[in-house]
């Protein structure tokens, strides 16, 4: 991002404003964190999907396989839900840390990839590093976004939700993938928002171990010790996406079983009946 971005955004963290202790209300927040000395946070724990754009200063994050990655000034990253680390926020030459944080309810991101599907998630080269490119369009949605949280007297908050809502627009116009609604728990809730925001492609093990940065062999015993698999959830969120496009949608069992990553009615049919007992054409508009 150039000095020009840089500036536009600056503005908006004037001030450190971080986010207290407690649960987030359900609506788009705004932060921004400046230290003057170097600080490093242990135990971070991210509850909501966060953008976060460095405008001053270096951040490192180092998750919990040990791998660190710096984020310098004119950078950006989208952290999920479910993640947790290290932090470390250093001042330039300067002496400042700054960066603009912003978060967004998990109902807000479900909303977006009901509206507009999945099909531009595609898997990064390198899972685990989540950096995003602040494009001169993704910088001028977190602005329009910004100056809207800012404004005095402040915009309704349906209109600031709109403008988070581009945000999100932009970044999934630019395949971020792991743009996921839900906080994980554990292995098998991580391989749930994983699966739950592109059902219709093809999923194996290996496939979603390297997404999750884990290897095959660690996937399947973790998944095992919680009593499940890639394959068992992976049936249960097709079978829970395709009564949510069947009932609430009115997609016909053709355009369901499309949507669910099955290219076999037949087998779509069945797999529905083994879950609900029902065909799945006696579920539309239900």
């Amino acid at each position: 991002m150039g000095p020009d971005l840089l500036a536009r955004l600056s503005r908006f963290a004037a001030r450190d404003l971080r986010p207290g202790g407690g649960d987030r209300p359900h609506r788009p927040e705004l932060w921004a964190f400046v230290a003057h000395d170097r600080e490093r946070l242990a135990e971070v724990q991210i509850e909501r999907t966060a953008l976060i754009a460095v405008l001053e200063g270096t951040k490192e994050l180092t998750d919990q396989t040990g791998t660190t990655r710096r984020f310098p000034a004119g950078s950006a990253m989208l952290l999920p839900p479910g993640w947790s680390g290290a932090v470390v926020n250093d001042p330039s030459a300067g002496g400042r840390y700054r960066a603009l944080v912003l978060e967004f309810p998990a109902e807000m991101v479900r909303r977006l990839l009901r509206a507009h599907g999945t099909d531009g998630l595609t898997q990064r080269a390198r899972p685990g590093d989540w950096h995003v490119t602040l494009t001169p369009s993704l910088t001028d949605a977190i602005h329009h976004a910004a100056a809207g949280l800012t404004a005095d007297p402040p915009l309704p908050p349906k209109l600031a939700e709109h403008r988070f809502m581009e945000v999100l627009l932009a970044l999934l116009e630019d395949g971020v993938w792991w743009l996921g609604p839900v906080a994980p728990t554990g292995t098998a809730d991580a391989v749930r928002q994983l699966l739950r925001t592109q059902p219709d492609i093809p999923w194996t093990a290996e496939r979603v171990a390297g997404a999750l940065n884990l290897s095959t062999g660690t996937l399947r015993r973790r998944l095992s010790d919680e009593g499940c698999s890639v394959r068992s959830i992976l049936t249960e969120e097709r079978v829970a996406h395709a009564r949510d496009l069947l009932e609430s949608e009115g997609l016909s069992v053709q355009e369901a079983a499309e949507a669910c990553g099955y290219a076999n009615r037949s087998h779509f049919a069945r797999r529905i009946r083994e879950a609900m007992g029902v065909n799945p054409s006696n579920l539309r508009g239900r």
